[in-house]
């Protein structure tokens, strides 16, 4: 296949972005996107593309859901720079975070090399401030006045031992992928299958934990800032729900 110059594939374009060829292939169903075609008819994706994708990727960030991002693209007058400006903030949150991790390091490296021993204060701080860098997401250190507010100590200790990080963002993606596609489809209610499995999992089959987890979730939503690095986006809420009926309602 001869591809035109500037231009790249499907794959080559998913790669690059850090998305699926599935996902292209969604934004394309709803109208966000139009690939180019080759003489022989395959997909292949230019600057213009390249650019509306980058919208479209930023939009999502932003907890929107396709339909919106559609009208939002669809409008001539949109002030995408606003758009880039709260991107912007999230970026920057970020950086002061490990900016931050990276001065109590370089203080505690000075000391080291004038012969002087860190403090235990100074070694709590240093350790709480570069595991929270390295591990804890800004989403997780902004939702901790809800997570305390709706959960005892003991629920979040039982909760620690059951999170798998892992799973849920492998299952989180996977559920990004499928959107705009039937809830009812294969691929969706073996989603949701494992949705619920994970679920149970993380709350013990304990319907109050679940609730309160909902109410945090909730809270996230509601702080537009906090929405904007939030994984689950009600986008993805609302088509596991879907795919979760669906399913339930095969079993029934």
């Amino acid at each position: 296949m001869t591809v035109p110059p500037l231009f790249r594939t499907a794959g080559e374009t998913a790669r690059l972005l850090g998305l699926t060829v599935k996902a292209l292939r969604v934004f394309e169903h709803h109208g966000l996107v139009q690939a180019q075609r080759t003489a022989v008819g395959w997909r292949v994706y230019g600057p213009n593309e390249l650019l509306r994708l980058h919208q479209i990727i930023l939009l999502k960030r932003l907890g929107l859901k396709l339909t919106q991002i559609g009208a939002i693209l669809h409008d001539q007058t949109v002030d995408l720079d606003r758009l880039l400006a709260l991107q912007e903030e999230v970026l920057l949150d970020r950086k002061h975070s490990i900016d931050q991790a990276l001065r109590l390091v370089r203080k505690a490296r000075a000391k080291l090399t004038l012969g002087e021993s860190l403090s235990a204060d100074e070694l709590i701080a240093l350790t709480k401030e570069t595991a929270m860098t390295r591990e804890v997401p800004d989403w997780v250190k902004k939702i901790s006045p809800s997570v305390d507010s709706h959960l005892s100590e003991a629920d979040k200790e039982e909760l620690k031992t059951r999170f798998d990080g892992a799973a849920w963002r492998r299952l989180i993606a996977e559920t990004k992928s499928l959107l705009g596609t039937d809830p009812a489809a294969p691929a969706a209610l073996a989603l949701a299958g494992r949705w619920k499995k994970l679920t149970a999992a993380l709350t013990g089959g304990n319907q109050d934990v679940k609730e309160k987890l909902g109410n945090i979730q909730q809270d996230a939503w509601a702080d537009p800032k906090t929405a904007q690095t939030f994984p689950v986006t009600p986008d993805v809420f609302e088509f596991v729900r879907a795919a979760v009926a669906k399913l339930d309602e095969q079993k029934n």
